[in-house]
């Protein structure tokens, strides 16, 4: 076969530069993305034992959709008596509005949540890995921050309607710190945003010790503690 021409040769290796550019623009895009943008103006979840499993939940028929659907009212009490929250692990308790609880957010990109805080109460350490999320202080004083992946720590202490962000796959935690019960409001930037507690993920898998104790630079031992003793423990 004889040699290209300078001409073919130039277009030979714009078309794999093109190649290369495309599939590097698809990458990206594929790692930065978040929910898909909806189809259409709603698709209300249908929660029906027969609904087709889909990536989210299929749409009820529009002859079956109410206001209801789009109107969440579970926020107004909190998910447990003040005692309850005071007696649970962290002292804090979540209540999540998702499509399961709010089928018309179903598409829509969104999830709610409500945190009940007792005196002390936390939200430990975590990362939700499909969503920014951003958290309104309804009531109390909330210590709350995240750290960025060049580990610096940014943190405030809020107040009674201050806002703060989370961005998306960041760990970041919640305490508070007031002299009373505390509340927030939290959304996330996904109908699924996952949830990773640092602790759990440590130490409920069945990682061999000495990967935690060089990791961590403890013994055998402080291990064990751990995993018998943080929150998440059965």
């Amino acid at each position: 076969m004889g040699k290209l021409s300078r001409t073919q040769c130039s277009t030979h290796d714009l078309l794999k530069l093109l190649v290369v550019a495309l599939c590097a623009t698809a990458f990206v895009s594929d790692v930065r993305a978040a929910d898909p943008d909806p189809l259409s103006d709603f698709c209300v979840a249908d929660l029906s034992p027969n609904a087709p499993l889909v990536n989210g939940y299929a749409c009820k028929p529009r002859t079956n959709v109410t206001t209801d659907d789009f109107v969440y009212t579970g926020f107004r009490q909190a998910a447990a008596s003040d005692a309850q929250i005071m007696q649970s692990p962290t002292g804090a308790v979540v209540s999540l509005a998702s499509p399961l609880e709010w089928p018309g957010i179903n598409t829509q990109g969104v999830t709610h949540a409500r945190l009940d805080f007792a005196i002390g109460g936390v939200i430990p350490l975590h990362t939700h890995p499909r969503a920014a999320e951003t958290l309104l202080v309804l009531k109390g004083t909330i210590y709350t921050g995240f750290i960025s992946d060049d580990n610096v720590l940014y943190a405030s202490t809020l107040k009674q309607g201050d806002v703060i962000l989370f961005p998306k796959a960041l760990l970041h935690f919640q305490l508070n710190v007031g002299n009373e019960t505390a509340i927030t409001f939290n959304t996330l930037t996904s109908q699924n945003p996952g949830i990773l507690l640092s602790a759990n993920q440590i130490f409920e898998p069945n990682i061999t010790s000495a990967v935690i104790e060089k990791s961590f630079g403890i013994d055998a031992a402080t291990v064990k503690l751990l995993k018998a003793s943080y929150p998440g423990h059965p």
